[in-house]
């Protein structure tokens, strides 16, 4: 029984001296009924008080009075032009082309065309083989295209036939260049035009075209028969070389360039290259 007792006066210590602490607190600060009730329960559910706690325990505190003539709206400040930075585009470094190739006998472009680049990486006889080069010529233009294994090699200047009609040759004497696919049968200096490639014309449509031409009563008769076919068609210097600057079509039906371009091509283009003349 003493030490029930001996419990029992140490509980009522301990809450006697508890109630001397909290009394004082609770005794200083207004607080409703209802106030209390709701603080003690959140502190009893060992949580910290947070707004929404507060809000929902009804002990938020009221907001300020609002003033409508005390608020102003500002417009923000705008940027100043020396304030924005365009961005610093990025270079684009330049390729460098490849330098001038030198060719023995040939005056190469400053940008070495894919076909100077090609010959000049070529080790071997290929060079001299006819299928590895081609002969492209346009009338109208008067161009005269070479290509090395079906690249563009160099482009020259040309000039031709001085017949005003247009079209392909068709008899001997119409002043014509012919047009189609021929071949460089033989090559020979020349006193007059410094090189002469002879040309295989006519070639097996010629012929055909021409018989059609002939049996059709349109070919020229001198001296009772008709005029022949023609034949010595080939690639030549030039003996008049301001007409070739002025693009005047002089020949009779070959096709010009000048001597320089004429020593570049007899050393380049061996037998049986093929050339193809378009309008």
């Amino acid at each position: 029984m003493w030490e029930l007792m001996g419990r029992t006066i140490s509980y009522l210590f301990r809450f006697v001296t508890a109630a001397a602490l909290v009394l004082p607190i609770a005794t200083s600060l207004p607080i409703s009924a209802a106030d209390a009730d709701s603080s003690a329960a959140i502190m009893l559910q060992n949580q910290p008080v947070t707004a929404g706690d507060a809000e929902k325990a009804g002990t938020m505190p009221p907001p300020p009075p609002y003033d409508p003539t005390q608020v102003q709206y500002v417009d923000p400040p705008m940027p100043s032009p020396e304030a924005q930075t365009s961005p610093t585009p990025t270079s684009t470094p330049t390729p460098t082309p490849p330098a001038r190739v030198q060719i023995d006998g040939v005056i190469t472009d400053l940008v070495p065309t894919p076909g100077q680049l090609a010959y000049k990486a070529t080790r071997d006889i290929t060079t001299m083989d006819p299928l590895s080069w081609s002969v492209t010529i346009y009338k109208k233009r008067h161009q005269l295209l070479v290509y090395y294994k079906g690249r563009i090699f160099k482009t020259y200047h040309a000039v031709f036939g001085r017949s005003f009609e247009p079209g392909t040759k068709l008899w001997e004497g119409d002043r014509r260049t012919p047009e189609g696919v021929y071949t460089i049968i033989e090559k020979h200096a020349s006193r007059r035009w410094e090189w002469f490639l002879t040309l295989n014309y006519p070639n097996v449509l010629d012929r055909r075209r021409y018989e059609q031409l002939r049996d059709g009563g349109v070919v020229p008769v001198e001296d009772g028969h008709p005029v022949g076919v023609g034949g010595r068609i080939g690639i030549h210097g030039s003996d008049e070389p301001i007409l070739n600057r002025g693009n005047v079509n002089w020949t009779t039906g070959c096709i010009s360039v000048n001597d320089q371009d004429i020593d570049e091509l007899y050393k380049l283009l061996p037998t049986g290259t093929v050339v193809i003349i378009k309008p």
